[in-house]
């Protein structure tokens, strides 16, 4: 990849720290600094609730949503929480302003305990992101318990679902 100037942020759902879906996160991210992106990662989970449901008013999530929209590629990670996203993600995706995602790409990653929920995505994540004017990558990063070593580092095949996600991306860049 040899895009340069690009900017991504990763909003992490998950409301356990250290959650798979991180994990894969930062694979992701590492493979796009190798290439000269700048990134930065929004832990949810460390914002004020109270601001989160528009109850006060906060300087760090006012930041985070600009970087958001400033970002050229935003990477949503949740665990999936009642055949969908977790609604600590929801809460943060309802504050972005209509059609604020223009011009954006999103790559959507997602875990869970098996495979049974890998079209959440596509019914969950996928049109909200839309809605807000993002174009949603292909190839969309879904893993489950099982495709984890014993250590909790992942499989091969996770691996080169992160490597098609970046191919697309390079591709849609280039």
């Amino acid at each position: 990849m040899s895009v340069n100037n690009k900017r991504a942020s990763a909003i992490l759902g998950s409301p356990f720290p250290k959650s798979t879906s991180e994990k894969i996160v930062e694979l992701v991210l590492q493979r796009l600094r190798d290439n000269s992106w700048e990134t930065d990662v929004i832990d949810l989970s460390k914002i004020d609730a109270e601001s989160l449901l528009i109850r006060n008013e906060d300087e760090k999530l006012d930041k985070v949503l600009k970087s958001v929209v400033q970002s050229d590629l935003i990477i949503t990670a949740s665990p999936t929480y009642r055949a969908t996203y977790t609604g600590l993600l929801k809460v943060f995706l309802d504050l972005l302003p209509q059609e604020s995602l223009s011009e954006k790409l999103v790559l959507p990653i997602q875990t869970g305990g098996s495979s049974d929920h890998s079209l959440t995505i596509e019914h969950g994540i996928t049109p909200v992101m839309r809605s807000l004017g993002a174009t949603v990558l292909t190839n969309t990063i879904y893993a489950w318990s099982s495709q984890f070593k014993e250590d909790g580092s992942p499989s091969p095949g996770i691996i080169e679902l992160i490597n098609n996600s970046v191919k697309e991306l390079d591709f849609l860049l280039n």
